[in-house]
């Protein structure tokens, strides 16, 4: 339960998320900067410098900055303003229209990421409201076209921008949520991600009279027959260093890593997926086409494959993996070099401020560090900036598969308790980072 001194965070950072829930950036098409605009009056208010940097207009990115005095490092918080597509149909209510019932706001964006953005933005109005001056810049970050990433308009436009920003640390989406194991409470730090990459299959028949029996080879059947075979291909094993920690602490004992990860999976239904997703590639098909009259047999038809890899995966790689997945066939297959799979280093002034306020606030948990699942802007901080970057959204309180399922699905939804623990969080992170004892180093 929210205490008397958090109600007013509560319906600050409440009140923000609902609005910020109620600008539909659907991607596509996104139309971000309304959203920005609603977060650039906010941050405006509150005494912070504020920057649109933008390719198009009506997907701006927003750049905040709590200027610091040059003598220590400097912390940016990042978040994406876009979400996925909602089917109104499939909601218990209305997913753009911020409601908040019984200690809980919902709607598409509440957990990926707009509660975050939400979170942030509060902490550091708060900051400068209290006349906080850190050694370093203190920023935030707020991009669009994250989650379609095709554009060419978000984080990686940004960066080629603004190449002079170069923030030391980097908070930003990724894990968060607490884990009740059977070895105890985790929280999950994501100091890399998998590397995301896709593929086209694509297959050709000989068109015909679909009035006739026989005729010949069918494209669209020869394409449900090898997705068949992707759907049926279970992916070899492979531990990747960044996991094994996350494996000794769930498993512990001498056996290899890989003996170990069935034990691990068993401690928490989320991990039962989520382990099992860092330890291999994933392949699914997302989208299938045979363009064509209803009354021919197709002559082609091509198929989409989503693949989330591990770190160091080439396309030369992947395309032998999906080739051993298909099968023998009269195919092409055209694969798209992988990207992602940077790693950040642990044990930093970062690693440690976070660590610390968790030790403070659930002093039961452990905090390890893991790789995330997807793709996230923190790549491009790690490759264009060098920054060290996490991703790290705690949430307490909430229920971890909850999140696991809604966040692209249906009835998305957070705890107004957990929200206000991540503006909490937030702010003791950027007061930790911006204290004279952060160094002036990482």
């Amino acid at each position: 339960m929210i205490d008397a001194q958090d109600e007013a965070l509560a319906e600050e950072v409440g009140g923000l998320l609902r609005r910020l829930i109620a600008c539909d950036t659907s991607n596509p098409p996104g139309n971000e900067t309304h959203a920005l605009a609603l977060l650039e009056e906010y941050l405006l208010n509150a005494g912070l410098d504020c920057e649109r940097v933008y390719k198009d207009p009506d997907r701006a990115n927003l750049v905040v900055t709590l200027p610091g005095n040059g003598q220590g490092p400097s912390l940016g918080f990042l978040g994406h303003v876009d979400v996925v597509p909602a089917d109104r149909t499939r909601w218990s209510v209305d997913p753009f229209a911020g409601i908040e019932r019984d200690g809980v706001i919902w709607g598409r964006g509440a957990v990926d990421m707009k509660c975050q953005v939400a979170a942030t933005c509060v902490a550091l109005a708060t900051l400068a409201r209290q006349g906080f001056r850190p050694q370093g810049d203190l920023m935030l970050f707020l991009t669009s076209d994250e989650e379609g990433g095709m554009a060419g308009v978000g984080a990686p436009y940004l960066v080629e921008a603004r190449p002079e920003l170069c923030p030391d640390f980097i908070v930003g989406e990724g894990a968060g949520e607490r884990y009740d194991t059977s070895v105890g409470p985790i929280y999950l730090l994501d100091h890399g991600v998998k590397c995301t990459a896709s593929a086209t299959l694509t297959v050709r028949g000989r068109a015909g009279d679909a009035s006739l029996p026989g005729g010949g080879p069918n494209a669209l059947l020869e394409l449900t027959r090898l997705l068949e075979r992707v759907q049926a291909y279970e992916a070899p094993v492979r531990v990747p260093a960044e996991i094994e920690q996350l494996i000794d602490t769930l498993a512990p004992g001498p056996s290899p890593h890989a003996q170990r990860l069935e034990q691990a999976c068993g401690t928490h239904p989320a991990f039962d997926r989520l382990l099992r997703s860092l330890v291999r590639d994933v392949i699914h098909p997302t989208i299938a086409e045979s363009p064509g009259p209803k009354n021919i047999i197709p002559e082609q038809a091509t198929a989409t494959l989503s693949c989330t890899v591990l770190p160091d995966t080439t396309a030369e790689i992947l395309e032998r993996e999906l080739r051993d997945a298909l099968g023998e066939g009269d195919y092409d297959l055209d694969v798209v070099e992988p990207k992602g799979g940077l790693i950040s280093e642990l044990e930093t002034p970062l690693h440690t401020a976070i660590a610390d306020y968790l030790a403070e606030h659930d002093p039961d948990a452990r905090l390890v560090p893991a790789l995330g699942y997807g793709f996230s802007d923190c790549h491009v901080f790690r490759e264009s900036y060098g920054s060290v970057a996490y991703g790290f959204i705690p949430f307490p309180h909430g229920d971890a598969m909850q999140n696991l399922e809604t966040k692209h699905g249906h009835d998305e939804r957070i705890l107004v308790e957990d929200l206000v623990f991540q503006t909490r969080a937030a702010m003791a992170v950027a007061q930790r980072i911006g204290s004279p004892l952060a160094g002036a180093t990482r």
